[in-house]
């Protein structure tokens, strides 16, 4: 069967074989970039934990930070999503149409973020007792003054978001992971200078924001970015925005509701919140650097290929056997390593034993979630792709409902870990729910393929996993502490990847076989 990847007829000069590569280099780009943004969010929460701990302070800040943006990131997302498409038919129509789209859409949508960042922080008081309903008074007015200094950053999350996806649909993938980056270098300034005050890294938190979209300015001017302020809400791509991200926006908000009912169901204990953004650190640095890029770069080949359903069928079970291939492996060692990972990137400081055995186990049950929100990604796009938007919105309101269902029962039985298990639980079940829909809308997804690419990655990860076990054994690995702590980590993490890879090989798995046919191409060139 016709790879969707890597299609060779005559090597690499055929115009299909150099945009499969070139799709493929993308990704590999996009992945490395994340996994740096990713690695320098992981700096600044063990900068964090390790001056401030796990207590009311991490968590006024930590809610503080979500709370300018909660009434507006599911706008700011939906608009995001389908900003490349009118960007690109506004483009054809010629420059004058373009630079009156983007006038308008960034004036238009500055200003009504504007207006929601200004009503979030009117309802700040009844805001901040919804999401900590058992708060001290004192950490209640603690997270007010913190969201006060940080709410300027509405607007910036604006500019930075929408300037991305004007870079993308330029062809510029890594500018907003560079800007990430910047951002989290500011952040980690702060925290290293407020020698205990929260105030301080708030106001840093501040300047992060701006700074990360001051970064993109002069690669967009590079690529034409021009704002000349307009008001035209008649503009075609601005009506037509406006259509399109209806049901994304209706999902976003409901996403952006979990969150918050997470936040409440684990602020019965002091603690409990920080534990759940440590925790998802961790697993956030698989599921969005890798698994969800594999959703963002196959899109395009996904809406090209929508009317043949074979193509169409070939493209959507690569991603879900690169999901797989990724994602088991990565969520077993996750599993099995979730104590001395935990302990080598956060305890330190005022961070301790005991904060590292809770945050190992909330880590361990979102690990449980990351290939259904890779797959879940996969799927919304693909949806998209056949120009459906609806069938994603109904399976992710759904979704949210099922966990905020268990937020509340997880957490009696087994604590904060059980807030994460509900989100792992929802996630699991959109992706299997939106893979039998898709199957059902266009009668074909290459479930065979899918079937033997899951039973050989699971069968090579059960290998990795006995290879991972008996070496946490040998090295009494759950006792060690600092340097020989990272070299016994890192040695098992390479003999676990390179029994997997060795597994794969032996049942010769045909992605991998495609791995390293194209590596060896470009080695030659």
């Amino acid at each position: 069967m016709t790879n969707p990847i890597e299609t060779r007829a005559s090597a690499d000069h055929t115009e299909g074989g150099q945009s499969r590569q070139k799709s493929f280099s993308a990704m590999a780009l996009v992945m490395a970039f994340m996994l740096i943004s990713k690695a320098l969010g992981f700096f600044r929460e063990v900068a964090l934990s390790a001056q401030f701990g796990m207590d009311e302070i991490t968590d006024a800040y930590k809610t503080a930070f979500n709370i300018p943006c909660l009434l507006l990131s599911a706008l700011i997302a939906a608009i995001a999503a389908v900003f490349i498409p009118v960007y690109n038919e506004r483009r054809q129509a010629g420059e004058a149409s373009e630079r009156r789209f983007v006038g308008s859409l960034f004036s238009v949508g500055l200003f009504v973020s504007a207006l929601i960042a200004l009503g979030t922080w009117l309802m700040l008081p009844w805001l901040t007792r919804v999401m900590l309903p058992k708060a001290t008074p004192e950490m209640v007015q603690l997270t007010i003054r913190l969201t006060g200094i940080m709410m300027p950053m509405a607007l910036f999350v604006f500019l930075y978001r929408l300037l991305g996806a004007f870079l993308q649909a330029r062809f510029q993938f890594t500018m907003p992971a560079v800007a990430t980056c910047c951002s989290a270098v500011c952040v980690v300034a702060g925290i290293l200078m407020s020698r205990g005050n929260i105030t301080i890294v708030a106001i840093w938190t501040l300047i992060g924001m701006g700074v990360e979209f001051l970064t993109q300015l002069p690669a967009a001017f590079r690529r034409g970015f021009r704002w000349k302020p307009a008001f035209d809400l008649g503009d075609p791509g601005l009506r037509q925005i406006a259509s399109l991200m209806l049901p994304l926006l209706i999902m976003g908000a409901f996403d952006q509701l979990y969150i918050v009912f997470d936040r409440v169901a684990a602020s019965a204990n002091a603690g409990d919140i920080s534990a759940l953004d440590y925790g998802n650190r961790i697993t956030t640095m698989v599921s969005a650097a890798l698994l969800v890029t594999i959703s963002t770069v196959l899109y395009p080949s996904l809406t090209q290929t929508a009317p043949n359903k074979n193509a169409f069928a070939e493209h959507f079970s690569f991603g879900v056997n690169l999901n797989l291939l990724i994602g088991l492996p990565a969520m077993s060692a996750l599993l099995t390593l979730r104590v001395p990972v935990t302990r080598m990137v956060f305890e330190r400081g005022a961070f301790d034993g005991s904060h590292t055995a809770i945050t190992a186990g909330v880590l361990a049950c979102y690990a449980l979630g990351m290939i259904g929100i890779g797959l879940k990604e996969l799927c919304n796009r693909a949806f998209w792709a056949q120009k459906s938007t609806r069938t994603p919105m109904f399976v992710g309101v759904g979704g949210v409902i099922l966990n905020i269902a268990l937020d509340f029962p997880l957490y009696a039985w087994i604590g904060v870990s059980g807030v994460a298990l509900a989100s792992a639980i929802s996630a699991a079940s959109c992706s299997a729910v939106l893979i039998f829909l898709l199957r059902a809308r266009v009668k074909r997804v290459g479930g065979k393929d899918i079937l033997i690419c899951l039973i050989k990655s699971a069968a090579a990860t059960l290998a990795m996993t006995a290879a991972l076990s008996l070496c946490v054994r040998l090295t009494g690995m759950t006792d060690l502490r600092g340097t020989k702590l990272i070299a016994a980590l890192l040695g098992s993490i390479g003999i676990g990847l390179v029994s997997y890879v060795a597994f794969l090989s032996v049942l010769r798995t045909k992605e991998l076989s495609m791995i390293f046919a194209m590596v060896k191409r470009r080695r030659s060139k």
